[in-house]
């Protein structure tokens, strides 16, 4: 899928299943520039056991964008607002070149 605003095409690896949201990035190989996870449904997040920075975009039904977190540390618990039912993560500092905004599509 292509990132709003960008032409940079992203590899992104879906998380539906209880266990594969509950594990989250844990598990994996750090992600890559061009690769995500998206996590589906989702309001909330842990970085704990992490061991890079993540940057991490909520996003509504519509996958439109409700909150944008840049470089989040491990050991962090981050939420969306209301809206939020699914967020995306990408490596930390991936985010900070585009010009996302809440409230666009984020692919």
């Amino acid at each position: 899928m292509y990132l709003n605003n960008s032409n940079i095409k992203f590899e992104v690896f879906i998380a539906t299943s209880f266990f594969s949201r509950a594990a989250g990035l844990l598990f994996r190989k750090k992600l890559k520039e061009n690769q995500c996870l998206l996590i589906s449904p989702c309001t909330s997040i842990h970085t704990i056991g992490m061991r890079y920075n993540i940057d991490i975009v909520f996003i509504d039904a519509f996958g439109y964008v409700t909150d944008i977190y840049y470089d989040i540390k491990p050991f962090k618990v981050v939420s969306g607002s209301s809206q939020a039912c699914s967020v995306v993560e990408f490596l930390g500092g991936t985010l900070a070149q585009y010009e996302l905004c809440k409230n666009q599509g984020l692919f």
